[in-house]
């Protein structure tokens, strides 16, 4: 028999408020009105199959699921199907009813509390949504956190609050990247951080936090940036920070090779070359060859 999701919490040790309602629900709009709660507090559980193979979706209660998004088209399974993999009746299925791999949509964790079924009609719990998360670590399943759900108005208007274009933020919302973007354009200017994940898509990566955060930090130009994002598509990791002033060195290569400087500015310009070369040289190889280039040029001119 299917454990219900009270029994889950209190193995885990996680604290809860048990509720009793006064009339069985179904939707998640009814189940919010019973618990006093707004519709998007409430955890919904769908079951679905894509590409052969069948994985649990959890979404706030208000949205739906989006085709796009999800990458790959899914149909839901039927109810009886549904309490064949979860041992409950449609509309009571919980989070933690089965241990294929769960895809939650990240609005859930944009709440300070949530909600959802134990596994019946009348009972739900309300918990802290880091609570949640905890227990969803603390379970068998695989799970992925993203942006699943199809968007709304609200969507596109919070990340246009943050300064961008209605058409760049159709690219952030469409994308799937709206919650990192809202948490990177807290600590860094909106446009940098745009074109950050610009370059996160063209190299067809699902960017993080901590690696995004670090490019950005790193970044001396937008050169620099989309090669940083290149080196962690093809390494998986980003490289090494230089341990050397980028401008500083270029100066020095200017001062040590006045010949080189003097025909650049007679319009040789494969003298540009060489002092790229004799930088490369300075710095054991570890420059950027396409910012060098760009600074060169700046001092140059």
């Amino acid at each position: 028999m299917s454990r219900k999701a009270d029994e889950k919490l209190e193995e885990f040790g996680i604290s809860f408020e048990e509720v009793i309602q006064d009339n069985p629900t179904k939707s998640c709009d009814d189940a919010a009105r019973e618990r006093g709660l707004e519709t998007s507090q409430i955890v919904k559980s769908l079951i679905i199959e894509a590409e052969g193979q069948k994985f649990h979706v959890l979404l706030p209660g208000d949205r739906t699921l989006s085709e796009k998004k999800f990458g790959s088209e899914y149909r839901m399974i039927p109810p009886e199907k549904s309490k064949e993999i979860t041992g409950f009746e449609s509309g009571t299925v919980h989070p933690f009813s089965t241990e294929l791999k769960h895809f939650v949509d990240e609005r859930i964790f944009e709440n300070e509390k949530v909600s959802h079924t134990v596994g019946e009609t009348q009972r739900a719990v309300i918990l802290k949504a880091e609570s949640f998360r905890e227990v969803l670590e603390k379970s068998d399943f695989i799970f992925e956190v993203g942006d699943f759900a199809v968007s709304t108005e609200q969507d596109f208007q919070e990340v246009m609050d943050r300064g961008l274009d209605e058409e760049s933020a159709k690219f952030v919302v469409n994308k799937g990247v709206r919650s990192i973007f809202l948490d990177l354009s807290r600590e860094y200017n909106q446009e940098r951080v745009l074109d950050l994940l610009k370059a996160f898509n063209r190299e067809s990566l699902d960017p993080e936090y901590e690696s995004a955060a670090e490019i950005l930090d790193r970044a001396e130009s937008q050169t620099h940036m989309q090669r940083l994002v290149e080196a962690l598509s093809e390494n998986g990791e980003l490289p090494e920070a230089s341990s050397f002033d980028l401008e500083e060195k270029i100066s020095e290569v200017l001062e040590e090779n006045p010949d080189a400087v003097e025909d650049f500015q007679e319009g040789r310009d494969s003298a540009l070359n060489y002092l790229i070369g004799q930088l490369m040289q300075e710095t054991n190889g570890k420059a950027d060859a396409g910012e060098a280039r760009e600074k060169f040029m700046e001092e140059l001119r």
